[in-house]
């Protein structure tokens, strides 16, 4: 079996510990963990968190597990669900090479099974790291790093690439903590299929101008429906066990490229945490380069809300899209991530960067809108040249820039790359920022207090040292310490 593609890429995922990962990788796991629980709290501001919770409550009956940032304890399966769908809700979440999202699920159902099993740090670390490392493989196999065609229109990723990543991720992440044996975790993956959302999920989202209110597919599934394909393997339930060799994702999903050099290729050398985007802003990633641009023109100069006339933004050829030039009232938290009118206004009103995007006056005030109307957007025709793009030099390049009238004046600024990425040239983006997003999207979530600043404090540590931690809970009861009082009439956050 091991000379398979699938067997190869089941036994990388097992045989890896973080005792085997350049420092480099190690750190950037703990820094995409705080980053992705970060993102799960803040989420608990709005409808769509306190929808989570209210689900996860009511499914019954004392569980093992924690649901995050609040005092919820939950069956494992239900914890994995609501984490995994919790962390992906704000839009703000890791991004690889804009490939999709699948941080969130392989926590979801690593951390459920580990606070579940009493299981130290180090196993959890692991189990998040190679499930995120397997779930880039995927993307890998299945579409590789984006591309521009001949007509300058993106190519190389469908809509299978982030939901398909999430339940590999998750399933990678349960098979190394209910130790699963090499066999078992390639009849996982075989399993993995039959939980991805089939076909092309974009047909399934409605029209540009009537987004629902969940972005892809639930993140959540992915996270339970990967623990779900392990779960069935160890019970000798068995899939495609030669799923990565056989021509399957070609025959079931459209518009996959299968590229199983991809998939193997620097397997235990190259590491794709380190190269991992983290958002600042909860958007749609391809936003964040021409915002990237916007805000450093209204940072640098001071520009008030009230002195910008008018901003263009312009970025990659697919923004003629009708959904991300949504500027007048999105209708909710899924049309605003993915408006770049809505992003630049809130940037241009200093609104912070988190939930308090998606306030009722936020969506719909007679101030956004009116800041909204102000901004366009247009095509950077820099990005009609593939070699602009930088894939051969290992990075992703999105050219873009923004054209700010204001106090009659015009400012214009240039940005390849967005906040948050990666690479050399990139603006700098570092521990301290990830640091502080995280504070602001607990005390989004959090009642505010000395006491809760300390407990923030304490989270960040223990996570940052997770791999010291002998018992997984002291973590997860130190984030049910982030949770409302009492006193405030509910078990989860009602309002923030």
């Amino acid at each position: 079996m091991s000379m398979t593609v699938t067997g190869q890429l089941a036994d990388f995922a097992l045989s890896i510990t973080c005792d085997d990962l350049p420092p480099s990788t190690v750190l950037a796991s703990k820094l995409l963990m705080l980053d992705t629980i970060g993102c799960a709290i803040g989420a608990l501001a709005t409808e769509e968190g306190r929808a989570v919770c209210a689900i996860a409550q009511s499914s019954g009956g004392e569980g093992s597990a924690t649901v995050l940032g609040t005092r919820l304890k939950v069956p494992m399966q239900t914890a994995a669900w609501a984490n995994g769908r919790l962390g992906n809700i704000l839009d703000m979440d890791e991004c690889y090479k804009v490939q999709g999202h699948h941080a969130q699920a392989s926590l979801g159902a690593a951390l459920a099974l580990a606070e579940s099993g009493g299981r130290d740090g180090k196993s959890l670390l692991s189990a998040f790291t190679m499930g995120f490392e397997t779930g880039v493989r995927l993307g890998n196999f299945l579409s590789p790093r984006v591309t521009i065609d001949e007509n300058g229109r993106t190519k190389g990723w469908t809509g299978l690439v982030g939901p398909g990543q999430g339940v590999l991720a998750a399933c990678t992440a349960t098979a190394r903590l209910a130790g699963l044996s090499r066999e078992a975790l390639a009849d996982a993956y075989g399993n993995c299929a039959q939980y991805m959302v089939g076909r092309d999920w974009s047909r399934q989202w409605g029209r540009d101008e009537n987004l629902g209110t969940m972005k892809y597919a639930d993140t959540g599934w992915n996270a339970q429906g990967g623990m779900m394909a392990a779960w069935h393997a160890r019970e000798g339930v068995r899939g495609i066990s030669d799923i990565f060799d056989s021509d399957s994702y070609a025959q079931v999903f459209q518009g996959v490229i299968l590229d199983r050099d991809a998939m193997l290729r620097g397997m235990g050398s190259e590491w794709y945490l380190p190269e991992t985007s983290i958002k600042f802003w909860p958007c749609c990633r391809w936003i964040h380069y021409a915002l990237t641009a916007f805000s450093d023109v209204v940072r640098k100069n001071g520009l008030r809300p009230e002195d910008i006339e008018r901003v263009d933004l312009r970025s990659f050829p697919m923004i003629p899209y009708p959904r991300f030039a949504l500027q007048s009232g999105p209708p909710n938290l899924v049309a605003a991530t993915f408006s770049f009118a809505h992003a630049a206004a809130m940037v241009a009103l200093d609104v912070p960067a988190g939930p308090a995007w998606f306030t009722k006056d936020n969506l719909s005030g007679d101030i956004a809108n009116a800041m909204r109307e102000r901004i366009t957007l247009s095509v950077d025709e820099r990005g009609y040249d593939p070699d602009t793009w930088g894939l051969d030099e290992g990075v992703l390049r999105v050219p873009s820039s923004a054209l700010i009238y204001a106090g009659g004046r015009q400012f214009e600024a240039f940005s390849d790359f967005a906040l948050g990425d990666s690479w050399a040239g990139a603006p700098d983006f570092d521990e301290t920022d990830i640091t502080a997003k995280f504070r602001r999207l607990t005390r989004a979530g959090a009642s505010a207090s000395d006491k809760c600043e300390d407990m923030i404090d304490q989270v960040i540590h223990a996570v940052l040292n997770i791999d010291q931690l002998e018992d997984v809970r002291d973590l997860t009861h130190l984030l049910q310490t982030l949770a409302p009082s009492a006193e405030r009439g509910t078990i989860f956050p009602a309002n923030a």
